[in-house]
């Protein structure tokens, strides 16, 4: 199916009086001018309603121009839907060209008839809401010359064309949203298992720091779980305020706190040596808690040693305590 809307007429060979009380003459050759000197480049021509001395807002636009038959006939493109629909209903049943003159100061080719615009003009104002308004304005519009033409033979923007038109900017349209969908979808996949993978270290860390306080006997086994659910839940990027102990994150507190706590078993109250034995402490364990008598040894050596070397922490004095 072709997909190009139709050609509009919009000049012919002759003599005419111009919509200002101005008598035109176009020859074939203004015509062939006229065409030749278009760019839709730099000076494209848009397609309006009636004749506004401000070309805003447009419904489309002139590609280009050719003489067929001794007719100046334009090829629209980038039509506007609802305006097209309008034609279509037969709203606009004619179409107007407004030209700069040879000689006028705003032609962009001194020396031809440039086409200003293509006004689609009706009897009554548009019958389909949102094509916008008519602005009127003064400008340069002075000397310009408006011919108009018939338009009941030929349908600028018959059915078909434009509804192939259409069906493409719809397609074109689905593939954008597409494309989109599945940029946000590979964004929102990365930012998920960057969370789960920062999740994941976070609890890591907390259940390394939750076995070290047990293995210190500074947290009860039975805590364990407890603790890691609690610094798992705790915001760690959030600052809070602690009076002389500064700021810090509640996670960040409450390991301090728990780091800094005595253990739970007091095994630095020695009774004297039995013969037969290394060592003999005296305290009293929490219900459910065994100890070995090596073990507490084992702490009473790194007790000690940490008491002579205040600057090792409590693991160094045991791993030094137990190659003792």
């Amino acid at each position: 199916m072709d997909q190009t809307p139709p050609s509009i007429r919009i000049a012919r060979s002759g003599t005419f009086k111009s919509n200002e009380g101005v008598e035109v003459n176009f020859s074939e050759a203004d015509l062939a001018a006229a065409a030749a000197a278009y760019d839709p480049a730099s000076d494209p021509a848009p397609l309006v309603i009636g004749h506004p001395q401000l070309d805003d807002p447009a419904y489309g636009w002139v590609k280009s121009l050719a003489v067929e038959g001794g007719e100046l006939v334009a090829l629209p493109s980038d039509i506007e839907p609802s305006f097209a629909e309008a034609v279509r209903n037969r709203r606009y049943a004619k179409v107007s060209a407004r030209f700069y003159t040879p000689d006028h100061p705003g032609n962009p080719k001194p020396g031809t008839w440039y086409l200003k615009h293509i006004g689609f003009l009706g009897a009554h104002a548009p019958g389909i809401k949102g094509l916008g308004t008519v602005q009127f304005s003064e400008g340069d519009d002075d000397g310009v010359a408006t011919i108009d033409f018939p338009n009941n033979e030929v349908t600028p923007m018959d059915k078909a064309a434009l509804e192939a038109s259409f069906a493409e900017r719809e397609t074109a349209l689905g593939e954008r949203e597409r494309t989109l969908e599945q940029r946000e979808q590979a964004i929102g996949q990365r930012e998920e298992a960057q969370r789960v993978a920062a999740t994941k270290a976070l609890h890591d860390g907390n259940v390394s720091f939750a076995e070290g306080l047990v293995s210190e006997t500074k947290l009860a086994p039975a805590g364990k779980s407890l603790l890691i659910g609690v610094l798992d839940h705790l915001d760690a990027t959030a600052v809070v305020s602690f009076g002389e102990a500064g700021e810090m994150a509640p996670a960040d507190a409450l390991k301090k706190l728990l780091t800094s706590a005595a253990p739970l078993l007091d095994l630095s109250e020695r009774g004297k040596k039995p013969n037969d034995q290394k060592s003999y402490v005296s305290f009293a364990a929490p219900e459910g808690y065994e100890v070995d008598p090596d073990r507490a040894a084992l702490h009473d050596r790194a007790a000690k040693i940490q008491q002579e070397n205040p600057e090792l922490d409590w693991m160094a004095c045991v791993r030094r305590a137990q190659a003792g």
